[in-house]
């Protein structure tokens, strides 16, 4: 959704995405390192990427953040989403942190926070949910950290059938 929020927090500043990060976001993807916790979808090709930002900005139910890191390296490192908006509430996801020197900055709390104030005070959310796969260690304590509480537990199965990990489903009904 074309959109103007920022929101400053810490050393993060969260924006709208645009049509010069895509080729970053897209590197950022398309690195399994990266990913490894994320839904795999493949590799993604420049078209690609084109593609789904012009669908992005059509839709109406959800908003993407460039994460920028503000006070040492002073760059964009990451991206995080609120989507599937409707009836007060949200999915918060696709959140990747892809810049390698942006780890243990703090970056991933702050934006989340940020993403949490973004959704309850300025879209006047009532709740918030995400889906994380509980391996994912470090996102599973900053999610706990900001307020976040697990609802549920299921087995994923990735495209070739076979058991993927666990994914925790959790929830927050207002911002810290």
């Amino acid at each position: 959704m074309k959109h103007n929020i920022e929101y400053r927090y810490g050393n993060i500043k969260l924006r709208p995405i645009e049509r010069n990060d895509l080729e970053l976001l897209r590197d950022w993807r398309n690195n399994k390192e990266n990913t490894r916790y994320l839904r795999q979808i493949g590799h993604i090709s420049s078209d690609m990427q084109l593609g789904w930002y012009e669908k992005y900005l059509s839709t109406n139910d959800e908003l993407g953040f460039c994460i920028e890191e503000c006070d040492e390296l002073n760059r964009m490192v990451g991206s995080v989403f609120l989507y599937d908006i409707h009836d007060n509430q949200a999915e918060f996801g696709r959140f990747l942190i892809g810049d390698n020197a942006a780890h243990g900055r703090k970056i991933g709390f702050n934006a989340c926070y940020g993403v949490l104030q973004i959704g309850f005070k300025i879209l006047q959310l009532k709740s918030i949910v995400l889906r994380c796969y509980e391996k994912n260690f470090s996102a599973m304590n900053i999610y706990k950290q900001v307020g976040f509480e697990e609802v549920s537990k299921h087995l994923v199965i990735n495209h070739g059938g076979l058991p993927d990990g666990i994914e925790c489903v959790m929830k927050i009904e207002h911002a810290i």
